[in-house]
C-alpha cells in the first residue's frame, strides 16, 4: 500500500477566508482528499517548506501592511501531523505584492521577490529553522516595450542554483534575469550578472534540469520557454526559445509555471487563456526541447502546477474555476492523463508537494 502524498495549496482571499489547504493524495485509489483548511493570512499566493516538514513559509501578497507599503512573509510551525498551523514569525518584505518564496538547498537562506516593489529580499535562516530579519534587499530598475505590463521592474521569482551559491531573479518588467552571488565567508550577497531575454518576453519562473547542466525560463508575455546552458557556475548561456502555444491558437494567453520532470525527460509549461499544459521532451545530450503535445487542465487560468517526486502524478491549480485537478503522468509520453479526480478550492494559485 503506497503512502499518501501531502500537498499544500495556497490561494487568494482575505485573512478571514481559507488561504491554505492541506490535501492528501492516495496513489492507490488515485484520489485527492481535503484534510485541513487554514485562515489567518491574506493572499498566501506562494508557499515553501523545509525538508523536515517543521515549518511552512508563505508570502502574503498585499500592497500595504499596517499602513506601510509592502507585504510580508510568514513562517508557521506545522503541528499535530499537519492539522494545526501556528505562526512563529513574520517579517515585512520591504516591497509590495510579494509573489514567490524559496529556500536555498542548505536551508540557510530564504528569498522573496516583490512583484510590485521592484525588489528581492533575502533572509538568513536561524539554526532553529526560522528566518531572521532581512539580510539584504536588491532593488531593480528598468522597463520593457510592453507599456501596460513592463512599465517598471517586476521580479517574479527567486531561484537558487543547485549549489546554493547563486540566486537568479527573472524580472518580467525588465526582460532580464538578475543574478546574485553569495560570499560564503562573509555571508553576504552581491550583484553578479544580468542576462537579457527577448524584448517583451516577460520572464517569470525558472527551473534547473536535474543534471544541473541546463535551466529553463518561462516567459509570461510572449508565451515561450527559453533554454539556457549552465556550464559555468553563475553563468547562464541563452539558447533557443520555443512557443508554448499551438500554431492554430489565436486568442490571448499568458504563461505561468514551468516544471521539469524528476527524471529530467520532460518540461511542462502552463498557459492561462489557452488553459493548457504544454509538454516538451528533453534531448538527453543537449537539453533541447521538442514539442510533445498539449493537455487541457480541465479548468480556467492554470496559474500553478506541480509533479510528485516519483514523477507519477501532476496537480494543476485552476485559479478562475476554483479547482485543483489530478492527472496521472504517462511514463512513456510524459503526457498528463486526467485521473478522474479534482477538488474544489477557491482561487488556488500555488501547489506545493511535500518532498
Amino acid at each position: 500500500m503506497a503512502k499518501a502524498i501531502e500537498i499544500w495549496i495556497g490561494a487568494y482571499g482575505s485573512s478571514e477566508e481559507v488561504g491554505v489547504t492541506r490535501l492528501s493524495l492516495d496513489p492507490d485509489a488515485a484520489t485527492l482528499t481535503k484534510e485541513t483548511e487554514f485562515t489567518g493570512i491574506q493572499n498566501p499566493s506562494f508557499l515553501t517548506m523545509d525538508k523536515s516538514g517543521r515549518y511552512l513559509h508563505a508570502v502574503s501578497e498585499v500592497s500595504t501592511l499596517g499602513g506601510q507599503p509592502g507585504g510580508e512573509v510568514v513562517t508557521f510551525a506545522i503541528e499535530e501531523e499537519g492539522t494545526s498551523l501556528q505562526e512563529v514569525m513574520s517579517h515585512p518584505t520591504l516591497g509590495a505584492d510579494p509573489c514567490f518564496v524559496m529556500l536555498d538547498p542548505s536551508e540557510r537562506w530564504l528569498a522573496v521577490s516583490n512583484y510590485s516593489g521592484s525588489s528581492v529580499v533575502v533572509y538568513p535562516v536561524e539554526p532553529s529553522g526560522v528566518p531572521g530579519a532581512v539580510s539584504v534587499r536588491f532593488r531593480h530598475s528598468g522597463t520593457g516595450p510592453n507599456a501596460s505590463r513592463q512599465e517598471a521592474p517586476h521580479p517574479h521569482s527567486a531561484v537558487f542554483s543547485p549549489d546554493g551559491q547563486f540566486l537568479f531573479i527573472p524580472d518580467l518588467g525588465m526582460d532580464k534575469i538578475m543574478v546574485y552571488a553569495l560570499d560564503s565567508d562573509k555571508r553576504e550577497w552581491a550583484v553578479h550578472d544580468a542576462v537579457n531575454l527577448a524584448p517583451g518576453a516577460g520572464p517569470r519562473h525558472m527551473k534547473f534540469h536535474p543534471s544541473g547542466k541546463y535551466a529553463y525560463v518561462i516567459n509570461e508575455l510572449d508565451s515561450t520557454v527559453t533554454r539556457f546552458d549552465y556550464a559555468q557556475p553563475g553563468k547562464l548561456e541563452k539558447q533557443e526559445s520555443v512557443t508554448t502555444l499551438p500554431s492554430t491558437f489565436e486568442g490571448e494567453s499568458w504563461c505561468a509555471e514551468i516544471v521539469v520532470s524528476p527524471d529530467g525527460r520532460f518540461v511542462y509549461a502552463s498557459n492561462r487563456g489557452h488553459d493548457s499544459l504544454a509538454i516538451f521532451s528533453v534531448d538527453a545530450d543537449t537539453g533541447e526541447l521538442r514539442g510533445a503535445g498539449f493537455v487541457s487542465t480541465r479548468g480556467k487560468y492554470p496559474r500553478n502546477f506541480a509533479i510528485t517526486p516519483d514523477g507519477q502524478w501532476l496537480l494543476a491549480a485552476n485559479q478562475h474555476s476554483d479547482s485543483v485537478v489530478l492527472f496521472r503522468v504517462d511514463s512513456a509520453t510524459g503526457l498528463p492523463v486526467y485521473a478522474g479526480n479534482e477538488i474544489a478550492i477557491n482561487k488556488p494559485v500555488c501547489v506545493y508537494i511535500r518532498p
